[in-house]
Protein backbone atom coordinates (compact mmCIF):
# COMPACT_ATOMS: atom_id res chain seq x y z
CA UNK A 1 0.00 0.00 0.00
CA UNK A 2 2.79 2.43 0.73
CA UNK A 3 4.65 1.51 -2.61
CA UNK A 4 1.25 2.32 -4.47
CA UNK A 5 0.72 5.34 -2.60
CA UNK A 6 4.61 6.76 -3.28
CA UNK A 7 4.54 5.44 -6.71
CA UNK A 8 1.73 7.60 -7.87
CA UNK A 9 2.25 10.79 -6.03
CA UNK A 10 5.69 10.67 -7.44
CA UNK A 11 4.73 9.59 -10.60
CA UNK A 12 1.91 11.74 -11.49
CA UNK A 13 3.56 14.89 -9.38
CA UNK A 14 6.23 14.53 -12.64
CA UNK A 15 3.58 14.24 -14.85
CA UNK A 16 1.99 17.56 -14.02
CA UNK A 17 5.57 19.44 -14.12
CA UNK A 18 6.56 18.17 -16.95
CA UNK A 19 3.34 19.23 -19.03
CA UNK A 20 3.77 22.60 -17.26
CA UNK A 21 7.00 22.65 -18.97
CA UNK A 22 5.45 22.06 -22.71
CA UNK A 23 3.89 24.21 -25.46
CA UNK A 24 -0.01 23.34 -25.17
CA UNK A 25 -1.30 20.87 -27.46
CA UNK A 26 -4.55 18.84 -27.84
CA UNK A 27 -3.56 15.89 -25.79
CA UNK A 28 -2.23 17.29 -23.38
CA UNK A 29 -5.25 18.55 -21.75
CA UNK A 30 -6.90 15.16 -20.98
CA UNK A 31 -3.34 14.52 -19.88
CA UNK A 32 -3.04 16.89 -17.00
CA UNK A 33 -6.46 15.69 -16.14
CA UNK A 34 -6.00 12.52 -15.65
CA UNK A 35 -2.54 13.14 -14.05
CA UNK A 36 -4.33 15.93 -11.50
CA UNK A 37 -7.46 13.71 -10.83
CA UNK A 38 -4.77 10.25 -9.74
CA UNK A 39 -2.51 12.94 -7.83
CA UNK A 40 -5.35 13.76 -5.86
CA UNK A 41 -6.18 10.13 -5.66
CA UNK A 42 -2.52 9.04 -4.15
CA UNK A 43 -2.50 12.57 -2.08
CA UNK A 44 -5.96 12.26 -0.41
CA UNK A 45 -7.67 9.02 -0.60
CA UNK A 46 -4.79 6.46 0.06
CA UNK A 47 -3.56 7.40 2.91
CA UNK A 48 -6.83 7.22 4.53
CA UNK A 49 -7.52 4.05 2.33
CA UNK A 50 -4.27 2.09 3.78
CA UNK A 51 -4.82 3.31 7.68
CA UNK A 52 -8.67 1.79 7.56
CA UNK A 53 -7.29 -1.62 6.14
CA UNK A 54 -4.51 -1.92 8.48
CA UNK A 55 -5.97 -0.06 11.78
CA UNK A 56 -9.24 -0.37 13.92
CA UNK A 57 -10.14 3.51 14.64
CA UNK A 58 -13.10 5.23 13.92
CA UNK A 59 -13.40 8.71 11.88
CA UNK A 60 -16.40 11.83 12.61
CA UNK A 61 -18.57 12.29 9.23
CA UNK A 62 -17.71 15.00 7.80
CA UNK A 63 -14.19 13.26 7.82
CA UNK A 64 -15.57 10.00 6.21
CA UNK A 65 -17.98 12.06 4.02
CA UNK A 66 -15.17 14.18 2.14
CA UNK A 67 -12.95 10.52 1.59
CA UNK A 68 -15.76 8.84 -0.15
CA UNK A 69 -16.88 11.57 -2.08
CA UNK A 70 -13.08 12.52 -3.06
CA UNK A 71 -12.84 8.81 -3.14
CA UNK A 72 -15.48 8.84 -6.07
CA UNK A 73 -14.93 11.98 -7.34
CA UNK A 74 -10.96 11.39 -8.06
CA UNK A 75 -11.42 8.12 -9.35
CA UNK A 76 -14.60 8.73 -12.43
CA UNK A 77 -12.19 11.76 -13.20
CA UNK A 78 -9.27 9.93 -13.71
CA UNK A 79 -11.33 7.46 -15.56
CA UNK A 80 -13.29 10.20 -17.57
CA UNK A 81 -10.03 11.74 -18.65
CA UNK A 82 -9.18 8.34 -20.15
CA UNK A 83 -12.18 8.46 -22.42
CA UNK A 84 -11.04 12.45 -23.37
CA UNK A 85 -7.99 11.06 -24.06
CA UNK A 86 -9.25 8.32 -26.31
CA UNK A 87 -11.04 10.78 -28.07
CA UNK A 88 -8.77 12.96 -28.72
CA UNK A 89 -6.09 10.27 -30.37
CA UNK A 90 -9.39 9.06 -32.62
CA UNK A 91 -9.58 13.08 -33.78
CA UNK A 92 -5.64 12.57 -34.28
CA UNK A 93 -5.89 10.65 -36.46
CA UNK A 94 -9.29 11.20 -38.63
CA UNK A 95 -8.75 14.76 -38.65
CA UNK A 96 -4.59 15.75 -37.91
CA UNK A 97 -4.58 19.18 -39.35
CA UNK A 98 -7.41 20.86 -37.54
CA UNK A 99 -5.19 21.59 -34.32
CA UNK A 100 -6.67 24.81 -33.07
CA UNK A 101 -10.59 23.40 -33.21
CA UNK A 102 -8.76 20.34 -31.40
CA UNK A 103 -7.53 22.03 -28.51
CA UNK A 104 -10.59 23.95 -28.15
CA UNK A 105 -12.47 20.79 -27.40
CA UNK A 106 -9.96 19.33 -25.77
CA UNK A 107 -9.82 21.93 -23.56
CA UNK A 108 -13.37 22.21 -22.95
CA UNK A 109 -13.83 17.77 -22.64
CA UNK A 110 -11.04 18.03 -19.88
CA UNK A 111 -12.93 20.90 -17.89
CA UNK A 112 -15.98 18.92 -18.31
CA UNK A 113 -14.72 15.99 -16.63
CA UNK A 114 -14.76 17.46 -13.25
CA UNK A 115 -18.74 18.75 -13.30
CA UNK A 116 -19.76 15.47 -14.37
CA UNK A 117 -17.72 13.59 -11.64
CA UNK A 118 -18.61 15.94 -9.41
CA UNK A 119 -22.21 15.10 -9.93
CA UNK A 120 -21.59 11.06 -10.02
CA UNK A 121 -19.41 11.61 -6.27
CA UNK A 122 -21.93 14.01 -4.27
CA UNK A 123 -24.51 11.90 -3.65
CA UNK A 124 -22.40 9.20 -1.50
CA UNK A 125 -21.87 11.48 0.82
CA UNK A 126 -25.48 12.33 1.62
CA UNK A 127 -27.23 8.73 0.68
CA UNK A 128 -27.44 5.92 3.61
CA UNK A 129 -25.67 2.94 3.07
CA UNK A 130 -26.35 -0.53 4.75
CA UNK A 131 -23.34 -2.16 6.25
CA UNK A 132 -21.01 -4.23 3.86
CA UNK A 133 -19.01 -6.20 6.66
CA UNK A 134 -20.02 -9.60 8.26
CA UNK A 135 -21.04 -10.91 11.15
CA UNK A 136 -17.49 -10.74 13.75
CA UNK A 137 -15.79 -8.79 11.42
CA UNK A 138 -14.78 -4.81 12.77
CA UNK A 139 -15.87 -2.27 11.60
CA UNK A 140 -13.67 -0.16 9.29
CA UNK A 141 -13.49 3.76 9.95
CA UNK A 142 -15.20 4.96 6.58
CA UNK A 143 -17.71 2.51 5.12
CA UNK A 144 -18.02 1.89 1.12
CA UNK A 145 -21.70 3.32 -0.10
CA UNK A 146 -23.39 0.31 -0.78
CA UNK A 147 -26.28 1.56 -1.56
CA UNK A 148 -28.22 -0.06 -4.66
CA UNK A 149 -29.65 2.47 -6.30
CA UNK A 150 -26.34 4.45 -6.05
CA UNK A 151 -24.00 1.77 -6.82
CA UNK A 152 -25.58 1.41 -10.28
CA UNK A 153 -25.90 4.80 -10.93
CA UNK A 154 -22.38 5.73 -9.93
CA UNK A 155 -20.96 2.37 -11.27
CA UNK A 156 -23.11 3.33 -14.73
CA UNK A 157 -21.44 6.76 -15.62
CA UNK A 158 -17.83 6.11 -13.57
CA UNK A 159 -16.81 2.72 -15.08
CA UNK A 160 -19.29 0.82 -17.22
CA UNK A 161 -20.23 3.80 -19.81
CA UNK A 162 -16.57 5.41 -20.14
CA UNK A 163 -15.05 2.14 -20.89
CA UNK A 164 -17.74 1.29 -23.56
CA UNK A 165 -16.81 4.91 -25.25
CA UNK A 166 -12.98 3.83 -24.58
CA UNK A 167 -13.44 0.43 -26.37
CA UNK A 168 -15.26 1.90 -29.16
CA UNK A 169 -12.78 4.76 -29.97
CA UNK A 170 -9.81 2.37 -29.61
CA UNK A 171 -11.35 -0.28 -31.89
CA UNK A 172 -11.90 2.19 -34.62
CA UNK A 173 -8.16 3.12 -34.03
CA UNK A 174 -7.06 -0.74 -34.58
CA UNK A 175 -9.23 -0.64 -37.47
CA UNK A 176 -7.23 2.27 -38.78
CA UNK A 177 -3.74 1.10 -38.29
CA UNK A 178 -5.03 -2.24 -39.91
CA UNK A 179 -5.81 -0.09 -43.33
CA UNK A 180 -2.36 -0.99 -45.69
CA UNK A 181 -0.38 2.26 -45.65
CA UNK A 182 0.08 2.45 -49.36
CA UNK A 183 -2.21 4.75 -51.59
CA UNK A 184 -2.72 5.04 -55.23
CA UNK A 185 -2.21 9.10 -56.31
CA UNK A 186 -4.58 10.02 -58.87
CA UNK A 187 -3.30 10.54 -62.35
CA UNK A 188 0.37 11.58 -60.40
CA UNK A 189 -0.54 14.54 -58.67
CA UNK A 190 1.73 13.93 -55.62
CA UNK A 191 4.42 11.19 -55.61
CA UNK A 192 3.81 7.94 -53.28
CA UNK A 193 7.09 9.13 -51.32
CA UNK A 194 4.58 11.94 -50.41
CA UNK A 195 1.32 10.11 -49.77
CA UNK A 196 3.20 7.81 -47.63
CA UNK A 197 4.58 10.92 -45.87
CA UNK A 198 0.91 12.10 -45.32
CA UNK A 199 0.04 8.65 -44.36
CA UNK A 200 2.85 8.25 -41.76
CA UNK A 201 2.17 11.72 -40.28
CA UNK A 202 -1.97 10.61 -40.02
CA UNK A 203 -1.71 7.39 -38.39
CA UNK A 204 1.51 5.88 -37.16
CA UNK A 205 1.96 9.38 -34.64
CA UNK A 206 -1.63 8.26 -33.77
CA UNK A 207 0.16 7.73 -29.57
CA UNK A 208 1.65 10.54 -30.20
CA UNK A 209 -0.75 13.36 -31.13
CA UNK A 210 -0.36 16.98 -30.40
CA UNK A 211 3.90 17.25 -30.70
CA UNK A 212 3.79 17.11 -34.70
CA UNK A 213 4.96 20.37 -36.19
CA UNK A 214 2.19 22.01 -38.03
CA UNK A 215 2.86 22.19 -41.77
CA UNK A 216 1.69 23.66 -44.58
CA UNK A 217 -0.96 21.53 -46.98
CA UNK A 218 -1.87 20.85 -50.32
CA UNK A 219 -5.69 19.80 -51.18
CA UNK A 220 -5.64 16.45 -53.17
CA UNK A 221 -8.01 14.04 -54.84
CA UNK A 222 -7.97 10.43 -54.41
CA UNK A 223 -9.81 8.56 -57.49
CA UNK A 224 -12.57 7.79 -54.91
CA UNK A 225 -13.20 11.35 -55.08
CA UNK A 226 -11.76 11.77 -51.50
CA UNK A 227 -10.17 14.97 -50.84
CA UNK A 228 -6.78 14.11 -48.84
CA UNK A 229 -4.27 16.93 -46.96
CA UNK A 230 -0.78 16.09 -48.15
CA UNK A 231 1.86 18.23 -46.01
CA UNK A 232 4.28 19.94 -48.16
CA UNK A 233 7.95 20.69 -47.65
CA UNK A 234 8.97 24.02 -47.23
CA UNK A 235 11.52 24.84 -50.11
CA UNK A 236 14.08 25.79 -47.62
CA UNK A 237 14.03 22.22 -46.41
CA UNK A 238 16.70 20.05 -48.70
CA UNK A 239 15.67 16.58 -49.21
CA UNK A 240 18.47 14.85 -49.23
CA UNK A 241 20.14 11.98 -47.08
CA UNK A 242 19.37 13.62 -43.96
CA UNK A 243 15.68 13.30 -44.13
CA UNK A 244 14.70 10.45 -46.72
CA UNK A 245 11.21 9.11 -47.05
CA UNK A 246 11.28 5.75 -45.82
CA UNK A 247 9.87 2.55 -47.25
CA UNK A 248 6.80 0.93 -45.11
CA UNK A 249 8.46 -1.99 -44.38
CA UNK A 250 11.23 -0.55 -43.54
CA UNK A 251 12.28 -0.70 -39.71
CA UNK A 252 11.63 2.75 -39.17
CA UNK A 253 8.82 3.02 -41.36
CA UNK A 254 4.56 3.03 -41.21
CA UNK A 255 4.15 -0.49 -41.01
CA UNK A 256 6.32 -1.44 -37.96
CA UNK A 257 5.48 1.64 -36.29
CA UNK A 258 1.71 0.41 -36.76
CA UNK A 259 2.49 -2.67 -35.36
CA UNK A 260 3.70 -0.79 -32.06
CA UNK A 261 0.99 1.17 -31.81
CA UNK A 262 -1.23 -1.56 -32.36
CA UNK A 263 0.16 -3.14 -29.71
CA UNK A 264 0.37 -0.45 -27.61
CA UNK A 265 -3.22 0.52 -27.85
CA UNK A 266 -4.13 -3.47 -26.85
CA UNK A 267 -1.46 -3.04 -23.39
CA UNK A 268 -3.28 0.31 -22.96
CA UNK A 269 -6.96 -1.24 -22.86
CA UNK A 270 -5.88 -4.64 -21.22
CA UNK A 271 -4.14 -2.54 -18.43
CA UNK A 272 -6.99 -0.87 -17.51
CA UNK A 273 -9.78 -3.07 -17.59
CA UNK A 274 -7.52 -5.79 -15.42
CA UNK A 275 -7.43 -3.14 -12.73
CA UNK A 276 -11.00 -1.98 -12.59
CA UNK A 277 -13.24 -4.82 -13.92
CA UNK A 278 -13.08 -6.50 -10.26
CA UNK A 279 -14.14 -3.52 -8.35
CA UNK A 280 -16.95 -2.50 -10.19
CA UNK A 281 -17.80 -6.14 -11.06
CA UNK A 282 -18.06 -6.48 -7.35
CA UNK A 283 -19.20 -3.60 -5.77
CA UNK A 284 -22.86 -4.21 -7.48
CA UNK A 285 -22.78 -7.89 -6.99
CA UNK A 286 -22.63 -6.85 -3.07
CA UNK A 287 -24.76 -4.41 -2.65
CA UNK A 288 -27.65 -6.68 -3.96
CA UNK A 289 -26.50 -10.32 -1.54
CA UNK A 290 -23.42 -8.91 0.52
CA UNK A 291 -21.96 -11.69 -0.14
CA UNK A 292 -18.27 -10.58 -1.24
CA UNK A 293 -15.27 -11.45 1.80
CA UNK A 294 -13.56 -8.70 2.94
CA UNK A 295 -10.08 -10.15 1.49
CA UNK A 296 -11.92 -9.49 -1.80
CA UNK A 297 -12.99 -5.96 -1.27
CA UNK A 298 -9.36 -5.44 -0.18
CA UNK A 299 -7.84 -6.86 -3.72
CA UNK A 300 -10.44 -5.64 -5.72
CA UNK A 301 -10.13 -1.93 -4.47
CA UNK A 302 -6.19 -1.47 -4.70
CA UNK A 303 -6.30 -3.01 -7.87
CA UNK A 304 -8.25 -0.27 -8.92
CA UNK A 305 -6.16 2.22 -7.03
CA UNK A 306 -3.30 0.49 -8.58
CA UNK A 307 -4.19 1.91 -12.21
CA UNK A 308 -3.24 5.50 -10.88
CA UNK A 309 0.47 4.83 -10.20
CA UNK A 310 0.77 3.05 -13.62
CA UNK A 311 -1.41 5.79 -15.52
CA UNK A 312 1.69 8.01 -15.70
CA UNK A 313 3.94 4.93 -17.09
CA UNK A 314 1.39 3.57 -19.89
CA UNK A 315 -0.36 7.21 -20.87
CA UNK A 316 2.26 10.17 -20.55
CA UNK A 317 4.87 8.14 -21.51
CA UNK A 318 3.70 7.04 -24.72
CA UNK A 319 3.54 10.96 -25.66
CA UNK A 320 7.15 11.38 -26.96
CA UNK A 321 6.66 15.27 -26.24
CA UNK A 322 5.86 14.45 -22.29
CA UNK A 323 9.03 12.13 -22.25
CA UNK A 324 11.44 14.67 -23.94
CA UNK A 325 10.42 17.11 -20.97
CA UNK A 326 10.47 14.11 -17.77
CA UNK A 327 13.75 13.29 -19.31
CA UNK A 328 14.84 16.51 -19.11
CA UNK A 329 13.16 17.62 -15.88
CA UNK A 330 15.44 13.98 -14.67
CA UNK A 331 18.13 15.67 -16.14
CA UNK A 332 18.47 18.75 -14.69
CA UNK A 333 17.23 17.58 -11.00
CA UNK A 334 20.31 15.34 -11.07
CA UNK A 335 23.05 17.57 -12.24
CA UNK A 336 21.53 20.19 -9.53
CA UNK A 337 21.81 16.93 -7.20
CA UNK A 338 25.30 16.47 -7.93
CA UNK A 339 26.20 20.46 -8.12
CA UNK A 340 24.64 20.48 -4.50
CA UNK A 341 26.83 17.67 -3.50
CA UNK A 342 29.70 18.79 -5.05
CA UNK A 343 30.01 22.65 -2.99
CA UNK A 344 28.66 20.21 0.51
CA UNK A 345 31.97 18.52 -0.19
CA UNK A 346 33.99 21.26 -1.19
CA UNK A 347 36.20 22.73 1.57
Amino acid sequence: MALVTITTITGNTAVVAALRRLRRTPAHYPLASLAAADLLVGTFVLPIAAARELFVFQLNWAICSCWSTLDVLCCTASILSLCALGWERWCCITNPLARARRIKRAKFYAVLVWPVSTVVALPTAFIPSPRHYHAGEMAKACTVNTNVGYVFFSTSFSFFLPASVMVTFYARILRLLAIPPTIRAHRGRVSQNQINSSSNSKIAKSLGCGAENPTSTVGLTTPKGNHLNVPVVPSNVKNNATSPVKAPNSPGGLVPRQRRATRTIIMLMSLFLACWSPFFIMLPVDSLCECVWDATWQWCTWLGYVNSAINPLVYAAASPSVRRALHASLTISSSRSTALSASVRRP
